[in-house]
This record gives C-alpha cells, structure tokens and sequence, in this order.
C-alpha cells in the first residue's frame, strides 16, 4: 500500500472519500526552499521569490509560502485577494495583466502591493487611482526576444514562424523601442515610483540554455534603456517558467529538467554578465510549477475494467475533469498502482475516467492486472490541475486534503451536486415547463 508522507492511501479514501487531491505540506516547504536558496546562492545581490498562485490557488499552499516568507505574482482581483488574505507580505507581491481594469489598478494601489504596467494607458489609471495622494510602485514589463531561442525551444508545441516570432506577436510586453517612451513617461510622473523590469515568456524548456537566453536578453534591454535615458533598476524579475524536475508537461516518459540549482546560477550568470558595470538590482523570480507539481497527488479508486479486441479498460472515479491538461497540453502524468505496489507489472491498460468522453489519464501504461476496487496515484497533480479543473457531466470536483505533521485536515471541501447549480436560476414562466408535455 502506497504512503503519502507517511499516511496509506486507503485510509485517506475512506476518511475523505474518492478521489482526492492530498497535498502534502513538507514538499510545498522544501521545494520553497530549494529554488530560494538556489537563487540566493546564485546573484550576489538580494533576491526574492514570488510564488505564481495561478499554478495552484488553494489557499493553504499560500498559507504555508506565507509562513515562508515568499512573495506572490499574482492576476486580477481573485488572484490578489487570495494572495493577502493567506497572509503574503504585499510589499513581495506584483500584479501581472495585459488588460488591467480601474478596479484592478485601485485595489493594487491600495494594498501597496507592485503593478506591472503592461499598457500605456495603465498610466492614466494609476494617476487616477492616486488622486487622493496615493503613490504607486511599479516595474515595466518588457518582450526580450532572444535570436537562438529557437534553437532550445521543446518541439510539443510548434509554433508558426517560430518560438521568437510567437513570443513577439504574444500580448504581453514592450520591447525596447516601445518601453522607452513609456519607461520616461512614468518617471516623470510624480506620484510613480518606478523601481524596474519584469519579463516572463513562459514554459518552454527544460533545457538551461533556454533560460540562460532569456536572462541574456533581459540584460541587454536593460543595458539599452540604461543607455538611451540613464535609468538604474532596484529590481529585476525574471519571470516564471522554472520547470521541476519530473515534469508531466513534457510528452513522454523519463523526461527531466535539470537541476533548479544549475539552471538559477546559469540564469544569474548570464543576467549578471550582461548589465552595465556596477548595476546590481535586487532579482525577483516568480516559480509556480515547480514549488507545487509534486506537492500534490491525486488518489482514485477503480470501477469497471474491460477487456475486448486485444485492449484493456481500466476505468477509475478520476477523469480528465480534473487533470485538464492532459487534453489541452498533452500532459504525461505518472500513475501507480497504489494499493499493488509489489504486484507484477504483467498488463498493459488504458487508465480512464468515466466521463463521456475518451478521458484517458494514462494510455498503455503498466500496471498489475487491474481488479475494481483497486486505488492508484497519480503524481505530480500539484500544478494546473485544481486550477484548471472543470465539472463536465456534472461531475463534482474532488476535496483536497493536507497532510502534514499535524495530521490530515481538508482544506478544499469536496463539491456536491447541489454546489455545481447552486448559482443558476429558473425564471417563473419556465418553472412548470415539463407539466403540459406530451
């Protein structure tokens, strides 16, 4: 019988009920701690980390970086009351958004937290928003484009024209002609404190020099806008991205990154090596993925198997519902056999959920010869799963539970049918619609 932190999976089934996302607390901690300490020993200045809470919004993972001491990137007015009501510290927490609203640019002011201006015309309401003697803290977002990114870019994802030609027409950012105008804008405008850059494209390989590239990059924009209008940053952030090492976003099996501890001091290097002599910012990097993949799991029970034209069904109470993106990004989960790990590996199945729809977790994988009733665990759940999970079918979503030195408590109460249309009306000429059928 599988042990999650030191609980048996059946246990947790029969406490919690099936599925259920079990998140364990030591993981979220020592991952924080890992990519901190991997950056800190890499730049020689101050660095700070900004846990992304779009990878994983429960807000007793927010809770515990709190404790921490991380920092939060967060989105939109969801993302930032998550972020402070789980107690981050708002002078460690910017707000991204291509399209911020008045409302967006007034709560993030409020709470003194930094706004990442990704618009000329979040200019106008940041002055609006500090009518009343406000200040507002601010770094610009740039787009670096660095000319052999390509050539280190993972192929599961083409892109026509190219990775730097996508990166390019992407929404977000100012490259260098176009931050320069707006960079002199917000300095001249007194009630803006610019402090520096941010720059973020995104997962796209697990490969070191993919990374070294974009801090290069960043580098040189700053060195040119250092040049072009003399301005010395407090604060460089590069972004997210940072891949765990067994990363289900990657297709295939045994597929790793490198360590996050030769990847951060290759990024800092090339970053360092590429500003102007002396300019030392404090650097802000903003992990999502890799401080919680693999903080949580995901148990499931088996139901139904079938076997018929040289094919095995193994069907279990999980589905794609809840691991999304498995069919959006083709994710490759890791599935064990949780209450059979010393059983022979002797059949080949298809692992699927019971939804309409083909919902396979796990195509072709290796597992004992499945009985129903059988539980297994589906790893490294952590990132873009609650997150991006839905209800097709009216299928309520999982509870989650941590686990930690304190026991077992649920921090995400499991949905009910009753919650999945508890927001939906019937309008009065509707409500006897079925009463005069024939």
């Amino acid at each position: 019988m599988l042990q999650v932190d030191g609980h048996d999976v059946d246990d947790l089934l029969r406490r919690f009920g099936s599925p259920l996302n079990v998140l364990v607390e030591t993981t979220v901690r020592a991952n924080y701690r890992r990519v901190a300490n991997a950056f800190r020993a890499g730049w020689p200045g101050s660095s700070r980390v900004l846990y992304a809470i779009k990878a994983n919004s429960t807000l007793a993972v927010r809770a515990i970086l709190s404790q921490e001491g991380a920092g939060g990137d967060c989105f939109g007015l969801g993302e930032l009351h998550a972020t402070l009501a789980a107690g981050a510290d708002p002078a460690l927490v910017a707000m991204n958004g291509s399209d911020k609203t008045a409302e967006e640019i007034d709560a993030a002011i409020a709470a003194g937290i930094t706004i990442n201006i990704d618009g000329a015309d979040e200019l106008d309401l940041i002055a609006q928003a500090c009518r009343t003697g406000r200040r507002a803290r601010v770094n610009l977002r740039l787009k670096v484009l660095p000319p052999d990114l390509d050539r280190y870019v993972e192929p599961r994802h083409p892109v026509p024209g190219g990775y730097v030609d996508g990166v390019r027409r992407a929404k977000w950012g100012h490259t260098v002609s176009a931050a320069l105008p707006l960079l002199q804008a917000a300095r001249a405008m007194p009630e803006i404190d610019v402090h520096g850059f941010t720059c973020h494209i995104g997962h796209l390989s697990h490969r070191t020099e993919a990374f070294v590239a974009v801090a290069a990059a960043l580098a040189a924009a700053v060195r040119d806008l250092h040049a072009a209008c003399g301005f010395v940053p407090s604060v460089l952030d590069l972004g997210g991205g940072w891949a765990p090492e067994r990363d289900p976003s990657f297709r295939g099996h045994g597929r790793v990154s490198p360590p996050i501890e030769t990847v951060a001091a290759a990024s800092a290097k090339a970053l360092l090596a590429g500003l102007p002599p002396g300019m030392l910012p404090a650097l802000w990097v903003e992990p999502g993925r890799f401080i919680v993949s693999n903080a949580v799991v995901l148990l499931a029970r088996g139901g139904a198997v079938k076997r018929d034209a040289g094919h095995c069904w193994m069907h279990v109470d999980a589905s794609t519902n809840n691991l999304p993106r498995i069919e959006s990004g083709d994710f490759h989960y890791t599935i064990l056999p949780a209450s059979r790990m010393h059983d022979p590996m002797d059949e080949t199945v298809d692992i699927v959920g019971g939804t309409c729809f083909r919902s396979v977790l796990g195509a072709g994988r290796a597992m004992p010869a499945p009985r129903r009733g059988d539980l297994v665990a589906i790893l490294d759940a952590g990132m873009y799963a609650e997150a991006f999970a839905n209800q097709f079918n009216s299928v309520p979503r999982p509870a989650t539970v941590l686990v930690s030195s304190h026991g077992a408590e649920v921090v995400k109460a499991r949905e009910t049918i009753a919650d999945l249309f508890r927001n939906q009306h019937v309008p009065c000429w509707l409500e006897s619609a079925g009463e005069g059928a024939a």
